[in-house]
């Protein structure tokens, strides 16, 4: 998602995502501490659709990451129709959203690590909410 809106919107052509090779401006890096099988505190922004799917500011996720968006580029996260939607203790952006689309939400957790059959997560109930206002609409 990060790489394609620095692409299209944030003027970086060459936008690349370093797991994937050398070449271009890496937008997503290699992060100084893994994430790998970690558990995380992300405070979710106010106003938000995450803060709204939460019902709260503060949320704890499981990850299996060890890469995100360079340090020196966490400002395009909220430049041209996106925003951080949540940031963990470092202040490092962990989820996006686009407040122009019904639901587009990316984290860097993993929603899937958290979420069960008799307690899905909220991720995935504000999506199906989405798509089912989405039909309803189009009805």
């Amino acid at each position: 998602m990060l790489v394609e809106h620095a692409r299209t919107l944030g003027g970086i052509a060459e936008a690349a995502h370093a797991e994937y090779g050398l070449g271009g401006t890496p937008v997503i890096t290699l992060l100084a501490c893994s994430l790998q099988d970690q558990t995380i505190t992300v405070e979710l922004t106010p106003g938000s659709l995450l803060a709204r799917l939460y019902g709260n500011l503060v949320a704890v996720e499981n990850t299996t990451c060890s890469y995100g968006l360079a340090p020196e580029l966490q400002h395009i996260a909220c430049e041209h129709g996106m925003r951080i939607a949540a940031t963990d203790a470092t202040g490092e952006v962990r989820a996006i959203e686009r407040n122009d689309h019904s639901f587009f939400v990316g984290t860097l957790y993993q929603p899937q690590l958290r979420s069960a059959p008799d307690s899905p997560h909220p991720v995935f109930i504000g999506l199906l909410d989405a798509a089912h206002a989405t039909q309803v609409a189009g009805s």
